[in-house]
């Protein structure tokens, strides 16, 4: 069985569904899905140096405004999120810990 976490960015105007294996996902892997969907890694010149790289995505849930910074936690099936691309810290970007994982 496959879980659907629907997501949509800050400024757009509908969800859209990220399918991940699994009842439920990690937030860390719900990112991961989501550069991917947008091919986000390509946007910005691939696992390369740069300060372009320097970003991260911020998810909160769309029903309760929660912010999950733990990538740990688990989202279950169904799972309504805002994403927000994000500055950081440099060498702390999201797509240099994709390539590390």
């Amino acid at each position: 069985m496959s879980a659907s976490i629907l997501y949509k960015f800050r400024t757009g105007m509908s969800y859209e569904a990220l399918p991940l294996p699994g009842t439920s996902a990690r937030v860390f892997d719900v990112k991961r899905g989501i550069v991917k969907a947008k091919r986000m890694e390509s946007s910005f010149g691939g696992a390369g140096g740069g300060s372009a790289l320097e970003f991260d995505l911020q998810i909160s849930n769309a029903a309760t405004d929660e912010v999950y910074d733990d990538e740990s936690a688990v989202l279950p099936r169904g799972t309504r999120v805002i994403v927000r691309r994000v500055r950081a810290d440099r060498g702390r970007g999201l797509l240099g810990r994709l390539g590390e994982g």
